[in-house]
């Protein structure tokens, strides 16, 4: 959040030195769905598969701070796929793609 917070101040304190009549810089995302557990659940389905053919399977341990600027979602991987880093920058990777949250932290227990 605080580099979040220094971008936004540099970006206002430029624009404001530029065009003097800008009072604030407010961040604006596209529609995205809602984060939710069943939501993200829905993601997920998808790659159960694709874990359970190696003999593992993921889950949602929680999801917290879903209206702050950076809400964190932490996931439950078991199995042999669980070490392999490749496996989880694509599931975290689907996750941003589907919710377009810029300040999303994924982690996994």
């Amino acid at each position: 959040p605080s580099s979040t917070m220094t971008m936004k101040m540099g970006l206002e304190r430029r624009l404001k030195e530029a065009i003097p009549e800008i009072s604030e810089v407010v961040q604006a995302m596209p529609d995205s769905p809602p984060l939710t557990e069943e939501s993200v659940d829905g993601i997920l389905e998808g790659i159960r598969p694709f874990l359970q053919v190696a003999g593992g399977k993921i889950e949602i341990e929680s999801l917290s701070g879903v209206d702050s600027i950076q809400p964190q979602l932490v996931l439950k991987m078991t199995g042999a796929s669980s070490s392999i880093q490749s496996v989880k920058l694509e599931i975290m990777q689907r996750i941003q793609r589907f919710f377009m949250i810029s300040g999303l932290r994924i982690d996994f227990v």
